[in-house]
């Protein structure tokens, strides 16, 4: 099953994309998606919001994203189903190799239960625990 990706600006708009597209990936920038314009003046929460309205998996380069408040509030009140780069130093050839290496695993995030934010590796999806509600 295909899922619908929808990628954070912090990935790029043009390798990465370009990479997943090839192997068929039905993948769209924020830029795409929103316009360059807006897309740059989006807050987090905001992006995190309409993209999980809109039945996309967020995918990012955030690794911090289920740890700081607004965003884990967004990632909660909108169920949205995230997953971010364990590191935020990696290449687009890396992320692509990354992401097409654990394909089966991150299409079926689209069937678990939201909301949730999953970390990606070379060694696989791992759940992030979401700072949201407070303990």
């Amino acid at each position: 099953m295909q899922s619908r990706i929808l990628l954070d600006r912090s990935l790029g708009q043009r390798k990465l994309v370009a990479s997943l597209r090839a192997a068929g990936w039905d993948v769209i920038t924020l830029a795409e998606h929103f316009g360059d314009a807006r897309s740059q003046r989006m807050l987090d929460q905001e992006w995190i919001s309409a993209g999980a309205q809109a039945g996309f998996i967020l995918l990012t380069k955030d690794h911090m994203i289920a740890s700081r408040p607004l965003e884990a509030m967004a990632i909660y009140f909108n169920d949205a189903r995230v997953v971010a780069f364990a590191r935020g130093d990696l290449t687009a050839e890396q992320m692509g190799g990354m992401c097409l290496q654990y394909a089966a695993h991150i299409h079926r995030l689209a069937s678990v239960q939201p909301p949730f934010v999953f970390s990606l590796s070379m060694h696989g999806l791992r759940r992030k625990r979401l700072n949201w509600p407070p303990d």
